[in-house]
């Protein structure tokens, strides 16, 4: 289980081209790190700083489909003051900043364990039920809400 909550974003631009796109929005800095890594950081009100990086998403399995699979960038997020539910009410509050703001559908997952929410341009901010996992086993769920894969052609209304 991971100790992070991720955002998946949509976008088809790589880390460093999406962040610094998407991180004044939202009062974020980006930093390089020394590896080429892509890094976005915020300080709290109170002291510590909530950020990660944001990297390809090198989850998506064909063969094994997940809600995530339509998302190409992921930003792994964390705080730098303790507290798994603080993380969480700050993960929460920064993902309501991108519903309004970012340009592509953008995903919130607890952990890689729980689909906590969903925003775009199709859905708007919709946070799922709790315990709602982004595979398989909660497909008819997501199913309605998931983007349509990077590249397609939109829906065509009938």
């Amino acid at each position: 289980m991971s100790t992070q909550e991720h955002f998946y974003f949509q976008s088809q631009h790589g880390p460093p081209e999406f962040a610094a796109e998407i991180a004044p929005a939202v009062g974020m800095t980006v930093f390089q790190g020394v590896d080429g890594a892509t890094y976005l950081s915020r300080p709290l009100p109170d002291g510590g700083q909530v950020g990660g990086e944001l990297h390809t998403n090198d989850l998506i399995d064909g063969d094994d489909p997940s809600f995530l699979d339509v998302f190409p960038l992921v930003l792994d997020l964390g705080i730098t003051v303790p507290g798994r539910g603080r993380q969480m009410f700050e993960a929460r509050a920064l993902f309501t900043e991108l519903a309004e703001v970012s340009p592509v559908p953008v995903a919130l997952v607890r952990g890689y364990d729980f689909l906590i929410g969903i925003a775009g341009l199709a859905t708007g901010l919709l946070w799922f039920p709790e315990g709602i996992t982004p595979y398989a086993d909660h497909r008819e769920v997501w199913l309605p809400f998931q983007p349509a894969p990077p590249g397609s052609p939109p829906a065509r209304a009938t």
